[in-house]
């Protein structure tokens, strides 16, 4: 590659190129999504005002050695016009983006700044200008900025290509439709572009302009200037403003997203309420009342990230302090896998409906946590294809929050499979979705995901018996009958039997006692209504058991053929001691 012509300083290029470079790059029909100024006259032709800038080797390296993400993406500066087409198509389907051409993939001939490898001069990256304004159809809404690195300039320029999410559905020239899924850029077809156009349709509340709050009280804001701090290639707060199309570029009013990102207090700018409420129960009951409230709810606000961090860390705190039943006996504080709270949470906030006038809330109860987030499921989003789709209802929000340094939403489409994942590593149940009126509700119950015969007998390994109370208590099963089928099942399968001489709410079970231990627990010759106390019994524990036992034991009289409380064999429907049970009675 020559040595390229990049200028030290920074300057803006205008459509006027100098008189060596006067084949230009025009836009090939109106599109005000697109923001780009010009006709197309020829396929050379350009008028479109472009910034060029120099930024140093360590913003250099940042954007080499940054990962490729769902907003994310290299290209090399031999990228063919039909590779840039894919990735601006999947990026204005999607949730918009950037990607820049001119950095090679790491490899041995590649690596640290030897990967920046770009143009020559303007002029040869028509080839980008022409796959985004011509060939994309309709044009995607795209900002182009070329880059060269301080004291490098013989490196090029490299070509930083910003996306926007379009309300259109993007082709390419041969007429194909790609999305961006993670890192990946994925061809889709038939139903899927069918539902891809209904998604379309809806434009975001996050879009809307605030009446009281605009460019100036953005640009003041203590957040915008924490994310700044970490942005590579460093940008002033007006022009971040500005390229990410935040206010209104007539009137100067902020939009809704702006609000939510970056102010002090997103409910004194947005009017509508956009907070976080967190309350604690001292209840299992599926409809709490008042009187379970442990303490008066608490409200948390303030720009996105802050929200989302102090969330997931009141509510960690809030759920350690909830103890409960281990299978050995013990109370032990409740606890889920970190990143089950963090995706719920970041969920939530992301994608909740702003429209909605309502706090998303947060409830920790004995036995689970339910998030509720305002609105209905997004654009195509059903419970069915709820871990297979994704759609974004606030895709500024989302993409923008994943620009920080440490994004909380860094595996964009990822969030709910983790979830699920996370579960099962941590031997828990799945989370249950449902849609409960205007809210989408997470329910994360603290239930163990072994079955409840497997959770019995584990307890059971530690304990002589086990109650109905303390088995719905290990396995969530609410229903006391429910149990009882979990016992009943358990003692067909010869596993189990009631305790003798326990009846009632006093009922237990046992593990069957078998071989050697089983004598010790018979009465001698039979007889059980002798002074079991005074027969020998081995100085054992179990031998003290089978006193005890012994002790409570009642003369029964013995029942032979099928059991008495058992649907009759005759086909009367009748148990078989009211029916031909009564013969032998």
């Amino acid at each position: 590659m020559t040595a390229g012509r990049a200028s030290a300083a920074a300057q803006t290029v205008s459509c006027q190129p100098r008189a060596s470079e006067r084949e230009t790059f025009r836009q090939p029909h109106t599109n005000p999504e697109s923001g780009i100024m010009g006709t197309f006259t020829s396929p050379r032709s350009y008028t479109h005002a472009m910034e060029k800038r120099v930024i140093s080797a360590s913003e250099a390296l940042t954007l080499i050695e940054r990962e490729e993400s769902h907003f994310w993406d290299h290209k090399s500066f031999r990228s063919k016009g039909a590779v840039i087409q894919k990735i601006a198509v999947a990026l204005a389907n999607s949730d918009g983006g950037e990607f820049i051409v001119g950095i090679e993939d790491s490899g041995k001939d590649a690596a640290g700044l030897d990967r920046w490898r770009g143009f020559n001069n303007i002029e040869e990256a028509t080839i980008v200008l022409e796959a985004l304004a011509r060939d994309v159809n309709p044009p995607a809404p795209f900002s182009v900025e070329f880059l060269s690195v301080d004291g490098n300039e013989e490196r090029g320029l490299a070509c930083l290509v910003g996306i926007r999410k379009s309300e259109s559905i993007h082709f390419t020239a041969d007429h194909k439709v790609f999305v961006r899924r993670a890192a990946a850029t994925l061809p889709i077809s038939g139903q899927a572009v069918t539902d891809l156009t209904l998604a379309k349709g809806a434009r975001s509340y996050e879009d809307q302009l605030l009446a009281d709050y605009d460019k100036d009280d953005l640009a003041a804001e203590e957040e915008l200037e924490f994310f700044l701090q970490g942005l590579s290639p460093s940008t002033s707060p007006a022009e971040f403003i500005r390229k990410q199309r935040l206010i209104d570029r007539n009137s100067g009013a902020a939009r809704v997203s702006a609000g939510i990102l970056y102010a002090e207090s997103p409910p004194a700018v947005v009017p509508k309420r956009c907070a976080v409420k967190v309350a604690r129960y001292n209840t299992k009951e599926q409809n709490p009342r008042r009187e379970h409230l442990a303490a008066t709810p608490l409200t948390i606000e303030g720009p996105a990230r802050r929200v989302i961090d102090e969330t997931i860390s009141t509510v960690t705190s809030l759920i350690e302090s909830v103890s409960v039943l281990q299978t050995s006996g013990e109370m032990a504080p409740v606890k889920y896998p970190p990143e089950v709270l963090k995706e719920i949470i970041v969920n939530a906030v992301i994608h909740r409906d702003y429209n909605v006038s309502d706090d998303i809330l947060v409830y920790v109860f004995d036995n689970r946590v339910e998030v509720r987030s305002p609105g209905v499921l997004p654009g195509n989003m059903t419970l069915t294809n709820l871990l297979l789709e994704r759609f974004s209802r606030n895709p500024t929000i989302v993409r923008l929050l994943n620009k920080y340094p440490d994004p909380p939403n860094k595996d964009i489409g990822e969030g709910l499979r983790t979830v699920v994942a996370k579960m099962a590593e941590a031997k828990l149940q799945s989370p249950k979705f449902a849609i409960e009126g205007n809210y989408f509700v997470v329910n994360l119950g603290h239930t163990p995901l072994a079955r409840p015969h497997e959770i019995v007998m584990d307890y059971l390994s530690n304990h002589d018996e086990i109650t109905n109370v303390i088995a719905r208590d290990l396995t969530g099963i609410p229903s006391e009958n429910s149990m009882k089928d979990v016992f009943y099942a358990l003692r067909k399968a010869g596993k189990l039997e009631m305790v003798p001489g326990k009846r009632g709410n006093k009922s237990a079970w046992r593990k069957v006692i078998t071989g050697e231990y089983k004598v010790e627990l018979e009465a001698p010759s039979g007889d059980v209504t002798g002074d079991p106390i005074n027969q020998p019994q081995e100085s054992s524990p179990i031998g003290e058991i089978a006193r005890r036992s012994l002790k409570r034991l009642k003369p029964r009289r013995a029942v032979t053929g099928p059991a008495r409380n058992h649907p009759c064999e005759c086909g009367s429907g009748l148990k078989r001691k009211r029916c031909c049970g009564l013969s032998e009675a």
